[in-house]
């Protein structure tokens, strides 16, 4: 193994450790602090979130602020009246709906997709209000961490916290007078099953069901057409993601099996993990730019769902 790899894996056992650590002391239980106005009957359109390190965030805030306009950082930084979001970021955290904004991300001074997916609902739905529910954590795989019960190994534990910390957000929805439907989920996950051919492979068929039991867990809560399933593929380095092409491929298999699911390919859009930090530049998460496009992207295909 080179050192490049060792690195990588001994980073992943660091993360998955620090996962073993929260979901044994929290129990799955999650607090959610009343921040909301009374929702009076109306609508919480909620979209979720989901993935390891380039979901959860570790894109940096500090090229982001010299990569865009004054204007628009101040936009970023003081978040969206219209947009609000529940996070666990790996143990960075909201317990709480607030205003959707930089710095939400896993890794201090980061930010995730939610930005951009922030910024692209606003300006297609200015008068509309979002809900994201976001838990992600860096470092984590398909096969085991995230394995959901149809895939009939041990349920991983991100999987069950997923669940409990998407029912917690619900609930609190609804205990403010929410009427909530969850149109989309949004996936940016899949490097950390990328080492072995085996679990390369086997993401297909762990996708599929993953995507099954989302959708019958909270069918309840479906728009019309159900739950829409919006995923990315992982950077094409494999340097980095040794059989990134594998899974890319079932990523692809798993998007055409249905037309409620979508693939953003990130490679044809140029999605960079190149640049920055200028001189040692991570390799394993994307740009600020990039990072803000991946949003962008999610939310373009969102609204391709939204009734």
């Amino acid at each position: 193994m080179s050192k490049l790899k060792r690195t990588i894996v001994c980073i992943i056992t660091a993360f998955c450790m620090l996962l073993v650590g929260c979901t044994d002391k929290n129990k799955y239980s999650f607090t959610v602090n009343d921040t909301l106005p009374d929702g009076e009957g109306k609508t919480a359109t909620v979209i979720l979130l989901g993935g390891q390190s380039n979901a959860s965030g570790c894109s940096r805030d500090d090229y982001l602020v010299k990569n865009v306009s004054a204007q628009k950082y101040a936009e970023y930084k003081n978040g969206y009246d219209n947009i609000y979001i529940n996070y666990l970021s790996g143990s960075n955290r909201s317990d709480g709906f607030v205003k959707c904004a930089t710095l939400q991300g896993e890794m201090e001074g980061c930010f995730g997709p939610e930005l951009g997916i922030a910024d692209k609902l606003n300006e297609l739905y200015p008068s509309g209000t979002f809900y994201i529910i976001k838990c992600a954590w860096g470092g984590t795989n398909l096969f085991e961490q995230w394995l959901s019960p149809s895939s009939r190994g041990k349920t991983g534990e991100l999987y069950k916290q997923f669940a409990e910390y998407v029912k917690t957000s619900v609930k609190y929805l609804e205990s403010k007078n929410y009427h909530v439907k969850i149109e989309a989920m949004c996936w940016m996950q899949g490097e950390s099953d990328s080492f072995s051919v085996k679990d390369a492979t086997d993401y297909e068929k762990n996708l599929t069901n993953f995507i099954e039991d989302i959708r019958s867990s909270f069918d309840g809560y479906a728009s019309n057409d159900g739950i829409a399933f919006v995923d990315a593929y992982i950077a094409d380095n494999p340097a980095y993601w040794v059989y990134c092409d594998l899974v890319n491929n079932s990523k692809l298999a798993v998007a055409e099996s249905s037309s409620m699911n979508a693939l953003i390919d990130t490679v044809a859009h140029g999605l960079s993990c190149s640049q920055e930090p200028e001189d040692a530049p991570d390799m394993a998460h994307y740009d600020s730019l990039s990072q803000l496009k991946l949003g962008h992207l999610f939310a373009e295909e969102v609204a391709r769902f939204l009734d």
